[in-house]
């Protein structure tokens, strides 16, 4: 982090990455006495007390090495060493900056002070949510025209630090922001703090590092026990529209299921789950008819318990296809990307056409936790197109047209008199 006057002599020499364009120097002391500095100038962290009067003692012995660079007579670099020559008294010696516009200004400044700069991680987090929050230039240095991914790796952070140095800026107490930019403390725990009030951040002791450390903690508690909450009452709210699965709902012939299997537990998956047992009770045959396809996902973890619920609905299976999220998830063994797709029949329904006989591979984006690509109600369609189709456990209403939806989740309006009630 120290700006040794030596060491940016060397630094500001190195071509690749630091050359810019200028002209002559400049030099004029009422000039300096009334010069402005550019916003470029305050991307990167100020210096701390101690490493300025370290370049002030430099510049003293050795004079000032390396020039302060301008642009459209404002500072773009070079603060701290305007700052020196005028404590000491000498006249600054300065280069304009020849650049098309301010974009590239602040792509030079950038480029200059990652080169010359030692920088934390968190420290470089404050510079890239000042880039992406910059309003100066229009090409690819500047928010209107740069991803977060595009200034993270050009700063060689992740995303998510990005995020949280946005945060810190402008949720963070003047305090909190100067002790990231300081190095006292990472961006993590910064972001954290930046939920306290403004007025409870400026009082933390940041060279307390214990107290930080458990302010943070105290506050991830705090914010984990309001998520659990939100998330139970949530849950409870859908199980109180459970609703019954009765003969009034109709008689279908495709059933489309996506069962709440209970593996992972409910506060997990945000929904009500259900045992396999009450799957396996639930009163299919109030809604199915003699000749009928059951459709059926589960994870693979639960083909065995998946084969119990389609012999206990009056099912035999057939086969199976796999959906391909491309997206590697967890597991014990294998680290799931994929999930299975069962086909049973009950009793005698029509031949899939040839022409509609999909891949067994399915191959979808991957949704939120559970959801289901809407392409399969196509799929479906077109493999039973005249067949009469439910979906239980329905989220919203079906896609397909003239689907029927159920379930606790399913905003379709279904006439029905409640006599049977299934655990969902």
């Amino acid at each position: 982090m120290k700006e040794k006057n030596h060491r940016l002599r060397k630094s500001h020499a190195t071509p690749p990455q630091t050359q810019y364009p200028i002209t002559a120097a400049v030099n004029d002391w009422h000039f300096a006495q009334g010069i402005q500095i550019h916003d470029a100038a305050n991307l990167f962290p100020k210096m701390q007390e101690s490493e300025f009067e370290e370049l002030k003692q430099d510049i003293s012995r050795n004079g000032q090495l390396i020039p302060i660079l301008l642009y459209e007579d404002q500072v773009v670099d070079g603060v701290n060493r305007l700052r020196a020559c005028t404590e000491l008294g000498i006249v600054p010696r300065f280069e304009k900056m020849l650049a098309a516009n301010e974009a590239e200004v602040i792509q030079a400044v950038v480029s200059i002070n990652l080169h010359r700069r030692h920088l934390t991680e968190s420290q470089r987090a404050l510079v890239a949510a000042r880039l992406t929050n910059s309003t100066v230039g229009t090409n690819q240095h500047t928010a209107g025209a740069v991803s977060q991914k595009r200034v993270a790796e050009e700063l060689g952070i992740s995303v998510d630090s990005v995020l949280r140095g946005k945060t810190v800026l402008k949720k963070g107490a003047p305090e909190l922001v100067a002790a990231v930019a300081s190095g006292k403390i990472n961006i993590s725990s910064a972001a954290t703090l930046a939920a306290l009030a403004r007025e409870d951040q400026s009082q933390l002791n940041f060279d307390d590092i214990k107290a930080i450390q458990d302010a943070s903690k105290a506050i991830n508690k705090a914010k984990f026990e309001t998520r659990r909450q939100e998330r139970l009452q949530d849950i409870e709210a859908k199980r109180a529209n459970n609703k019954p699965l009765v003969a009034s709902l109709g008689t279908f012939s495709v059933i489309y299921a996506d069962p709440p299997w209970n593996y992972m537990g409910e506060l997990a998956v945000g929904y009500p789950c259900m045992s396999v047992q009450e799957i396996c009770n639930m009163p299919i045959a109030e809604i199915c008819a003699d000749d009928a396809v059951l459709i059926m996902w589960c994870s693979s973890s639960l083909l065995a318990e998946a084969l119990q619920v389609v012999e206990s609905w009056g099912f035999t299976f057939k086969t199976s296809a796999v959906w391909d999220k491309n997206v590697p998830g967890q597991g014990a063994y294998f680290r799931q990307a994929h999930e299975v797709l069962m086909i049973a029949i009950k009793g005698s329904v029509p031949e899939v056409p040839y022409s509609a006989r999909p891949s067994s591979v399915l191959k979808y984006p991957r949704l939120e936790h559970s959801r289901k690509p809407a392409e399969l109600y196509q799929l479906i369609d077109e493999m039973y197109p005249e067949l009469n189709k439910i979906e239980l456990f329905c989220r919203g209403e079906p896609h397909g047209v003239g689907w029927t939806g159920w379930g606790n989740e399913c905003t379709q309006q279904n006439s029905s008199n409640p006599t049977t009630e299934a655990t969902e």
